[in-house]
């Protein structure tokens, strides 16, 4: 199922999923052998129950760990995925692909500037879930639906404004 390489470079939960998940003994082992990583991981169980997002395709996460001064670790980190995202007008489901670089730095020092190291182990899944949320656009629109001008207002009633509101432009001084 899984060749002898890949067994020695990542960690794999019990159902044999590779995890982007190491104490900080593999990393500071795993940056003398090869800093280098990439995997292709599921975000399913990060994705919030949002009203407009319907899915995330398996993300691909290419990587590079660079310790300094042995207490800074440094993840370089290209991410890409594609999310489903309902139309903001007909709900159809758009595909939405995203490319994201990510540079995060892990300190076991007491410092705000950088990310505290949790326990003996860094876990890069909520970094890649919450830059690849922050990429994600407010809105989309299905390429049907920006055909459809049903629902685009006239030059001619944007400028004349509210039916109701026409008498207050009497008042206007």
């Amino acid at each position: 199922m899984f060749d002898f390489v890949d067994k020695k470079t990542y960690n794999f939960n019990r159902l044999g999923v590779k995890i982007m998940k190491w104490t900080i003994a593999q990393l500071r082992k795993k940056i003398h052998q090869d800093p280098t990583f990439e995997a292709t991981v599921d975000l399913a169980d990060y994705m919030p129950k949002d009203e407009d997002l319907i899915a995330v395709a398996p993300t691909t996460v290419k990587g590079t760990i660079d310790i300094e001064d042995d207490t800074f670790f440094h993840f370089d980190l290209e991410v890409k995925t594609t999310l489903t995202i309902a139309c903001a007008r007909s709900l159809e489901p758009v595909e939405y692909p995203i490319e994201v670089e990510v540079r995060e730095t892990f300190t076991e020092d007491e410092d705000d500037e950088y990310r505290q190291i949790d326990g003996l182990s860094i876990d890069l899944y909520p970094i890649v879930w919450s830059n690849i949320y922050l990429e994600k656009p407010m809105r989309v629109l299905h390429p049907k639906a920006k055909e459809d001008d049903r629902f685009e207002e006239s030059e001619e009633a944007k400028r004349k404004g509210h039916p109701q509101l026409q008498e207050l432009e009497k008042y206007k001084s």
